[in-house]
């Protein structure tokens, strides 16, 4: 009995503890999907929660059975300290299988100056539609048995059944930004929206054909970079169901920029999920004052930065020296691969050569063709090999091959040999020359040194 209230006595002791210290908060985060077991074709809506936090950092990336999107949590709604923040994205899946909700790696969120984690997934299975041939059998079947008892009221109901309307489309459908492709119609259900990350919200207007139909899935949506689909649901005022899909393309827009001959490239910080070319290794370089992501081949010494043009098209650029030096580009001949590189100025003059536009397959290279007729099926592009090597290379347009261009340099040494037989020969004149000058003065002054000895002598 003694040991009994001991440990009543230490019980209440700890709780008094903790009482005295202050609150407990527990943080969790959780992911719920409704309906749980969704349909192909109907709309599921996917709501990420955390509760019991001070701020919240939190994407999550909805994938599978034909969807795609992200929600993102970023001190969303909230209430209470510590608060609760919320948010939900609505999906439509477009083939059967599993739809996964995942919290991306990365996600955090903070309690009382603690990080606490919040990552999770969780995965529902799509199932195909069913199908409503029995309920229509029994409805067909309870109609006869009860046509003998009550034929007045059967057919008043059958009457109203008859009036209800089977209309479920829109007659509009408008974005507060973008643009709807294609243009909408009452017949087309899924459409797309190319849209930049200064625009973060967009607001969905729609209204039914029909006044009696309901329309659901219209208001505020939140869009992040990436992939992301909303759906507006009509259903008809006998209860047939049409949903309308719209993706939003969400790319990333520049706010750095970077000159390249004629043209601005804007800088991209957000590359996480393009597809970097083989061989190449992250590295880090420094653009426009920019700290910014790179890849560094080791192999062949390149370093290639992902920018934007000004039309938004992206692209591998070269980088070197602090600067673009031109766009990355790899073109195959033979089964080998080779780098398209800018032709140096003190090379754009090659002997017994013509610039010119060099097409191979279905790219048109800057370099040269032969000025001899006789080598009309030939053409003679600057390349880099998958070594690293940068060369001449020689290409017969005919047979698609290439090989490494020497007749070039086999002229120059022809060259060098002609001017140095010629300096040669020269040098040799012009010294056989003066020493024929300085022995004829000499002969000179010596026939009149003698003389002059002669006539001294008989004067004398």
């Amino acid at each position: 009995m003694k040991k009994i209230k001991k440990l009543i006595l230490v019980a209440s002791l700890f709780i008094s503890i903790l009482f005295t210290i202050g609150n407990v908060y527990a943080s969790s985060s959780s992911i719920s999907i409704s309906p749980s077991s969704p349909t192909k074709g109907k709309p599921v809506t996917i709501t990420i929660t955390v509760s019991n936090v001070n701020t919240v950092s939190l994407t999550a990336t909805i994938s599978g059975a034909g969807t795609s999107g992200k929600i993102k949590l970023v001190d969303a709604s909230m209430s209470g300290d510590p608060k609760t923040f919320s948010k939900s994205l609505t999906v439509t899946p477009t083939s059967t299988g599993s739809l996964t909700v995942k919290i991306d790696e990365g996600s955090n969120a903070v309690l009382d100056a603690k990080y606490v984690n919040v990552l999770g997934s969780r995965s529902v299975t799509v199932k195909a539609p069913s199908s409503n041939t029995n309920t229509n059998t029994n409805t067909n079947s309870n109609t006869n048995n009860n046509n003998n008892s009550n034929s007045s009221n059967g057919s008043d109901s059958s009457q109203k059944e008859e009036k209800k309307s089977n209309d479920n489309k829109l007659s509009s459908l408008t974005i507060s930004k973008g643009t709807l492709t294609p243009k909408f119609s009452a017949n087309t259900t899924s459409y797309k929206v190319d849209l930049t990350s200064d625009i973060e919200t967009v607001d969905i207007a729609a209204k039914a054909n029909d006044s009696k139909a309901k329309v659901t899935g219209t208001g505020k949506k939140d869009l992040v970079i990436g992939s992301q689909t909303y759906s507006v649901t009509v259903v008809s005022e006998s209860g047939i169901k049409k949903v309308y899909s719209i993706t939003f393309n969400v790319t990333e827009k520049p706010t750095v920029f970077t000159q390249f001959g004629d043209q601005k490239l804007g800088i991209l910080k957000d590359v996480a999920k393009i597809e970097v070319p083989e061989g190449y290794k992250e590295t880090t370089v420094t653009l426009e004052g920019e700290e910014i992501r790179g890849w560094k081949n080791d192999k062949t010494g390149l370093t290639l930065v992902y920018l934007a043009d000004e039309n938004g098209q992206k692209s591998f650029y070269i980088y070197s020296d602090g600067k673009v030096a031109n766009k990355y580009e790899l073109i195959t001949i033979a089964g080998k691969k080779y780098t398209l590189l800018d032709i140096p100025s003190n090379m754009k003059e090659q002997e017994g050569l013509k610039a010119d536009k060099v097409k191979i397959g279905d790219m048109e290279l800057d370099g040269w063709s032969y000025e001899d007729k006789n080598h009309a099926n030939y053409a003679v592009v600057y390349l880099m090999n998958e070594a690293g090597e940068k060369n001449l290379y020689s290409y017969e347009k005919t047979e698609g091959t290439l090989q490494k261009y020497v007749v070039n340099e086999e002229k120059k040494a022809n060259n060098t040999l002609t001017y140095v037989l010629a300096g040669t020969t020269a040098l040799f004149a012009l010294s056989t020359l003066g020493i024929y000058m300085m022995y004829m003065n000499f002969k000179k002054k010596s026939i009149a040194t003698i003389k002059d000895y002669y006539d001294r002598k008989n004067q004398g």
